[in-house]
């Protein structure tokens, strides 16, 4: 049997994804070797190549492994060179990583390989692939899709998006959506310049007369991803630009200061209009692990205060992950999924936050946007209000 046509019959060991702990039991466990590791070691052998001469193959090779296959490999006869993206010396490594028999032993034969541990593996670690995400919400309890009325965290070509103001309303509309919750970003956000106060009410403008043209009730709610400064100060809020109803506070900047960064959060929740805490950690897939914090701390004073902590369901950011998701469910937290979409494909990232959510045991009822639209827009209305 080549690599190329390779199945396993090693049985699976029961464990859950290597990457966001024991699963609940209801959960079909994760295969000996999962698509994530794949694409981790994949990734490995790309960064061991000598600068200038390394190879794309393995580069392209693990993002099909994490975004497109929603079936992991191990079990499965397949012809690996017929994958997306996958070259014959990228199926040769596949192989050979499948036959290694478990995630775990992985880490061994890479290790031969490179002569040494992969240097990034922590920063790769706790992600979902399409196959884990298609794996969860196929079985278990908790939220689903049918639970969540609208997307609540998305961006224009206004700041950093691709889609109009107009498009993204109306594929919103026609997905069915009860609402979304736009949030630009503000001109102050050095990593993803935005709208000024002005823009804002240009926006708001546009936004009323798009919903007053809807014909199934959709409503758009307008709101900013606000910048968390160093000294935990937000660099747009209702109080200083009136026409929008809350604001998402996320951290954008010293992202890989190893420093403890409690107060700078503590001091973000306590703005006025703060209504979602996002991309807590602020961590990168394979580039960065993000902030460090008291997060018992922070999710109990999100809880008092009636902040929502995201759950983005970015696949490069997954953030929260399963682990502090549950952390913040046993304090009693409440979430909100979003896609942080950016261009019409990312509205498909939904599906990611679900799958945390599931693993994390969140119930639909401390989900924000899994809320009637009539309490969506009140929350949002208490939490402008500070």
């Amino acid at each position: 049997m080549s690599a190329t046509d390779f199945v396993t019959a090693v049985p699976s060991d029961g464990r859950g994804p290597r990457s966001s702990g024991p699963p609940p039991g209801s959960v079909r466990p994760a295969p000996p070797v999962t698509n994530g590791r794949l694409a981790s070691a994949l990734l490995a052998l790309a960064r061991a190549e000598e600068p200038g001469s390394r190879p794309a193959s393995e580069d392209r090779a693990a993002a099909t492994a994490l975004r497109e296959l929603d079936e992991d490999l191990h079990g499965r006869r397949v012809a690996l060179r017929n994958l997306p993206n996958v070259s014959p010396r990228a199926a040769d490594a596949i192989g050979s990583f499948l036959s290694s028999g478990s995630d775990d032993s992985i880490d061994d034969h890479l290790a031969s390989i490179l002569d040494h541990h992969d240097p990034d593996d922590e920063r790769k670690r706790d992600y979902l692939t399409v196959a884990d995400v298609s794996r969860i919400l196929a079985s278990g309890e908790g939220p689903s899709t049918s639970d969540l009325r609208g997307d609540v965290h998305l961006h224009t070509d206004r700041s950093d998006g691709k889609m109009t103001l107009a498009e993204l309303h109306r594929v919103l509309q026609a997905r069915g959506d009860a609402y979304a919750f736009l949030t630009d970003h503000a001109r102050d956000c050095a990593v993803a310049g935005g709208l000024f106060a002005g823009d804002f009410e240009a926006e708001r403008r546009e936004i009323d007369r798009l919903n007053a043209r809807t014909e199934r009730g959709f409503t758009m709610f307008l709101g900013a991803e606000s910048n968390i400064a160093e000294d935990g100060t937000l660099d747009v809020t209702p109080k200083r630009v009136p026409c929008l109803d809350a604001v998402i506070a996320s951290v954008h900047t010293n992202l890989r200061d190893p420093r403890d960064q409690t107060p700078r959060l503590m001091r973000a929740l306590e703005q006025p209009g703060v209504a979602v805490l996002g991309h807590p950690r602020g961590r990168l897939y394979e580039m960065r692990s993000g902030i460090r914090a008291d997060w018992p701390r922070v999710f109990a004073r999100a809880r008092e205060l009636g902040i929502a902590i995201e759950i983005n369901g970015c696949p490069e950011r997954l953030d929260l992950n399963p682990r502090l998701a549950r952390q913040a469910a046993e304090s009693g937290c409440l979430f909100s999924l979003s896609s942080d979409a950016h261009a019409r494909r990312h509205l498909d990232f939904l599906p990611f936050a679900l799958a945390v959510a599931r693993l994390a045991g969140i119930p639909a009822g401390r989900i924000v946007n899994a809320w009637p639209k009539d309490r969506f827009a009140a929350w949002l209305e208490e939490r402008r209000g500070g």
